[in-house]
């Protein structure tokens, strides 16, 4: 867009709003608009009602003129309070006209959901936080999700996975806009990295087991020394099982294959010690990897980037931190 003409935001705002994202909005996109630099024209209303009551319990006063979303360049949805509830009808009819007319959609974390209530995702690819994926889909079967990137795009639509990559997708959005330059000094401001590499895969955690006793026993010797060449016949003789009972019991109980379960085990930890400044070589045996070339080729597989590139991005966000 040239910086010489107004190019106007509207935030929307609604009960139960997350904190998180519709602050990052406006910190982005209004806040910063107090300097002297080229800069968006910046709105928020509640599509709600004027008054408003937030996630934590306080509220917020607003305009309520949903009229508005028919005269703004970008519109943005910091998050939905519960995906299993269909937005007002009003506002999904106000957000397909201001698509139809070529607007831009912008969603952060669960905000996806409006926009697929809206009909708008259809067929397209999207993201939302992983924790929302299986919900999602199960919801929206026509809506080809990927929860590995930090955001998509989809044409005129952009949406971002968990919390903190709507900051990655606004600082997209304002390189596009204002240029690298700008983009820079913005993250600066926001005292993150411009670009970060990978997607969600190297934030998703092990998933939580509901496993039995003796399962969880298993589960607790395998990660209290992960060193081990632990094998997934060596954990069903341990757990009393028969291998096909065991691949069944884990499956039910966690979720994956303990095949999967293992692997990842593996890589968390990985994660865990590069973020703590662990040199590659070191992390390879400390996880139970076969070789450096092994540990980097599944450390890859599983987060999308490098393990030497996670560990510089970890380090450098520390370094960022202000004393």
């Amino acid at each position: 867009m040239s910086t010489q003409v107004s190019h106007r935001v509207v935030i929307c705002a609604y009960h139960g709003l997350s904190m998180l994202e519709y602050g990052a909005a406006v910190e982005i996109f209004v806040s910063h608009g107090r300097t002297n630099s080229p800069w968006y024209q910046s709105q928020v209303i509640g599509t709600d009602g004027p008054v408003l009551q937030l996630g934590d319990g306080s509220a917020l006063h607003l305009s309520a003129d949903l009229s508005q979303l028919q005269l703004a360049d970008t519109i943005v949805l910091p998050g939905w309070r519960n995906i299993e509830e269909k937005p007002p009808q009003a506002l999904l009819q106000a957000l397909q006209q201001a698509a139809a007319r070529g607007a831009r959609l912008v969603s952060f974390c669960s905000g996806a959901v409006i926009l697929a209530y809206a009909g708008l995702l259809e067929g397209k690819t999207a993201t939302t936080h992983w924790k929302y994926a299986n919900a999602f889909r199960r919801l929206f079967p026509t809506v080809k999700l990927d929860t590995d990137p930090l955001y998509v795009q989809a044409g005129q639509i952009f949406t971002s996975a968990g919390s903190a990559a709507c900051i990655d997708l606004a600082l997209a959005l304002i390189e596009a806009d204002f240029g690298a330059a700008q983009a820079n000094r913005s993250a600066r401001r926001l005292v993150v990295p411009f670009s970060r590499q990978g997607g969600q895969r190297q934030f998703i955690e092990l998933p939580v087991s509901t496993a039995s006793k003796t399962l969880s026993a298993v589960l607790d010797a395998v990660l209290a020394d992960l060193t081990q060449p632990w094998d997934i016949d060596q954990l069903a003789r341990q757990a009393g099982m028969s291998r096909r009972s065991f691949d069944r019991h884990f499956q039910h109980s966690v979720g994956q294959s303990a095949k999967q379960w293992l692997q990842q085990a593996r890589i968390e930890q990985a994660k865990l010690l590069l973020s703590r400044g662990e040199r590659v070589e070191s992390v390879t045996g400390l996880c139970g990897f076969a070789s450096s070339s092994a540990f980097r080729l599944q450390f890859a597989q599983w987060t999308g980037v490098s393990p030497s590139q996670y560990r510089q991005q970890q380090l450098q966000h520390v370094s960022l931190i202000p004393a």
